[in-house]
């Protein structure tokens, strides 16, 4: 049985309880695409020969469609992390499009779906479904739960480039998607060629992919900066994902244009975005404040912990909380000072001073909280 309900301001509301219809088309195209790319591409080489520009070709098509989705449908579209140009939005419309999982719009309504009602119902793909239902059997049946009208992203229908794409998507799936890479294998003389390998196989893998996000971002890895829902941080989702599967991070702070906020993270969504603002075709890159992002991973981390209090002796309860209050002292003063060092940037007065005064403070709290939670770790 499936949970109908009626789009409302904010929300979705209960409407009734009925057996969901399966898309049928979404289920052939889904199940003949990945024959046709894996076996079909596997079987056509072995007849016809191999050519080094046949996985150049599929390497190539698979970084521009999955660039588009990661840093343009999702942390542009999606989130409004950061402003691009015209031409970029372009690029992202015209490309994203060829990973053939619908419009900017579609996906960006419902993306925000997901993200205001993680782990519930309302939850499009709900990794408390299954691994298999979040990663691609949610595709497999008609949402009649959505709001057609995208009332959650006023933005996006206000976007010609946005309404422009919603309305030729399709076409630009056809012809960009399964089209071009058909020219190019007619230009090195093997059309077919081309088509499997920058059309079919390209497509399999940008979708598994991409639907990794949705079932192993929420299930392998660890709740680092948000323990009370499901996302986590795992860098070999993150290898198989462009960096998408840094996702408790995300999930905890979707505004920020990075998902991986070490500079060895791999992440190469936030590397193009940031060659993008390089370039004078992408700004005001948000990014969260350091203090904020320790005061997460601290409080992500004391909530799994926190039920041992009540059975540690005193002593080391006593011990836990001192700690405890010096690192939350620690980072109230980096708070004021990385305030303070912003002000002072946007006075144009030097300001890397006061952000270094506010960086050591965060390293000394992260020491204190880390000793707290390992003392009643191994208590």
């Amino acid at each position: 049985m499936h949970t109908t309900r009626f789009a409302v301001p904010g929300g979705v509301a209960i409407e009734a309880q009925k057996k969901p219809q399966k898309d049928w088309v979404n289920i052939l195209f889904l199940t003949l695409t990945p024959v046709i790319g894996i076996a079909g591409t596997a079987a056509y080489t072995w007849y016809a020969g191999f050519s080094l520009w046949m996985p150049l070709l599929t390497l190539g098509m698979y970084l521009a469609v999955g660039i588009s989705i990661c840093a343009g449908y999702h942390r542009f579209f999606s989130h409004k992390s950061y402003e691009a140009s015209r031409p970029v939005q372009y690029f992202y419309a015209f490309f994203g499009a060829m990973a053939a999982q619908n419009s900017i719009l579609w996906w960006s309504s419902s993306h925000r779906v997901h993200h205001k009602y993680v782990d519930k119902d309302w939850d499009p793909y709900n990794i408390q479904r299954g691994f298999w239902w979040a990663h691609i059997l949610w595709i497999f049946y008609r949402n009649e739960q959505r709001d057609d009208t995208f009332a959650n992203a006023p933005d996006l229908l206000a976007n010609p480039i946005v309404m422009w794409q919603h309305k030729w998507h399709k076409v630009i799936l056809i012809v960009g998607g399964f089209g071009i890479p058909t020219l190019i294998g007619a230009a090195f003389g093997n059309p077919l060629a081309g088509l499997l390998w920058g059309g079919f196989l390209r497509l399999a893998v940008i979708h598994h992919t991409t639907f990794f996000v949705n079932s192993l971002a929420h299930q392998l890895g660890k709740p680092l900066f948000n323990s009370e829902v499901s996302a986590r941080d795992n860098w070999l989702v993150a290898l198989l994902t462009l960096g998408e599967g840094y996702h408790s991070f995300h999930h905890r702070f979707p505004a920020d244009f990075r998902n991986g906020i070490r500079w060895y993270q791999w992440d190469p969504a936030k590397w193009w975005i940031a060659t993008l603002r390089y370039l004078g075709m992408a700004r005001n890159l948000l990014t969260t404040p350091l203090p904020q992002i320790e005061q997460a991973r601290m409080r992500a981390a004391l909530r799994v912990v926190e039920p041992k209090m009540a059975s540690v002796q005193e002593k080391i309860a006593t011990e836990v909380r001192r700690r405890l209050d010096v690192a939350a002292a620690h980072l109230e003063k980096a708070f004021a000072l990385w305030r303070r060092a912003h002000e002072e940037r946007a006075q144009g007065t030097p300001w890397r001073r006061t952000r270094k005064m506010s960086r050591r403070l965060v390293r000394r709290s992260r020491r204190q909280w880390k000793l707290a939670v390992r003392m009643l770790q191994t208590a």
